[in-house]
């Protein structure tokens, strides 16, 4: 069998079907910033609300709400704002 770059053959990792049987087998941790949704949260350095993780293919990301200052052209007040991150923007209070 001739060893073609993408996955043919068997090299120091095993067949690419190995390699994929692998992969799917292995668990993907949620990310440690709290045990259960709806918990208090940091996202760069302000204070916001965890609501649910989302596995994206990406990775883990957190739907977050905030309450944030809105200074802008359609006018300037408190708003709350909600968005999905990526779990490394997200750290623990604890």
């Amino acid at each position: 069998m001739v060893d073609v770059a993408g996955g043919y053959g068997e090299g120091e990792h095993g067949t690419l079907a190995e390699r994929v049987a692998r992969t799917a087998a292995a668990p993907v941790p949620r990310p440690a910033v709290g045990a259960s949704p709806a918990r208090h949260c940091l996202v760069g350095g302000l204070p916001g609300l965890l609501v649910e993780w989302i596995r994206t293919d990406r990775g883990w990301e957190g739907r977050v709400v905030t309450v944030e200052w809105i200074d802008g052209p359609a006018g300037r007040g408190w708003a709350v704002v909600e968005r999905c991150l990526p779990a490394a923007a997200i750290s623990s209070l604890a």
